[in-house]
């Protein structure tokens, strides 16, 4: 029941996540595949009755399964959190908060990452399993680099199978001060770069309302679009879209190709290929200097066009 239920939380949890971080895919967003893991009889029976004193063991202990999401930097931590509490099946109790541990002893470094737990509201069927109301999962939501330290500290500082020194303790803060100041300088270049893409960013989103209306289909932005705004961006200076326009008007017949191009290929589907077409009718030799992929998938465009590739 509860491997069914681990994985029913991983499943609602990613998909809930789409919406937030489009047109990211979690597959991408989450650094780590979240795959539940229930606690193995050793460890349960470990933690019930020899490490802590619970009253009622079997109910009082909630990770009896657990799932991690693992994200790059601690400011994308919050967007898991509003994927958890977007989901009305369940109930959801923050067991742990680094940021607000952080803010009552801001002189100590520890172990980071927030922690929920979450109980389906009723009974649930899923996978053939019938999932008990009530029944605890806990969500671990961390930093790739509170991750890796979890990972190193996870049996040493925090289990007793070892006791730890004075020196590992110390060694153990140094790197978690490490961490939080290396994800500092993460963030701060994550938004020097997010400045500097700024622009080209707009300049897509805003073709895309223009792919979108023509082609018939919502764009599809890939790294593809990326290397296209590179090399045209200069080209597409403010004021771009009125003549677009009239190009695609007087030329009502590239959207329909580049819809059935779009099927095949991935090129086709990325919000800059309308104006390329624009582009290369208007400027055919400058565009051709500055494409950034293989030529013979840019000649395609000319023949659309009726123009001599090689000339």
């Amino acid at each position: 029941m509860y491997a069914a239920w681990g994985r029913l939380v991983a499943q609602t949890v990613s998909a809930a996540l789409g919406p937030l971080i489009d047109p990211v895919s979690a597959d991408v967003f989450l650094r780590i595949p979240p795959r539940p893991r229930t606690k193995g009889d050793v460890s349960f029976l470990e933690k019930a009755f020899y490490r802590k004193q619970y009253p009622n063991p079997y109910d009082d202990v909630t990770d009896k399964v657990g799932v991690r999401f693992v994200v790059l930097m601690t400011n994308q931590i919050h967007i898991v959190e509003d994927a958890v509490l977007s989901c009305d099946d369940w109930t959801s109790s923050k067991d742990k908060d680094f940021e607000k541990e952080q803010e009552q002893n801001p002189l100590k470094f520890d172990y980071a990452a927030v922690h929920y737990i979450v109980r389906p509201k009723h009974d649930i069927q899923f996978d053939g399993v019938a999932i008990l109301a009530g029944s605890p999962c806990e969500i671990q939501i961390k930093s790739i680099l509170q991750h890796a330290y979890s990972e190193i500290t996870h049996d040493t500082i925090y289990k007793p199978k070892v006791t730890a020194t004075t020196e590992m303790l110390r060694a153990a803060a140094k790197s978690m001060a490490l961490i939080e100041a290396t994800n500092d300088y993460f963030e701060e270049v994550s938004e020097k770069v997010a400045a500097l893409v700024g622009q080209s960013k707009s300049l897509s989103d805003e073709m895309a309302v223009v792919y979108k209306a023509r082609v018939g289909r919502a764009a599809q932005p890939s790294k593809a679009e990326e290397l296209l705004l590179d090399a045209y961006e200069a080209d597409l200076a403010a004021g771009f879209k009125a003549p677009l326009e009239a190009f695609l008007d007087e030329n009502d017949y590239i959207a329909d190709l580049v819809s059935n191009h779009a099927t095949g290929k991935l090129l086709f589907r990325q919000p800059s290929i309308l104006a390329v077409y624009w582009l290369a009718s208007t400027k055919p030799n400058s565009t051709k200097a500055k494409w950034p992929f293989p030529p013979e998938q840019l000649r395609l465009i000319y023949v659309d066009l009726g123009r001599n590739f090689d000339s």
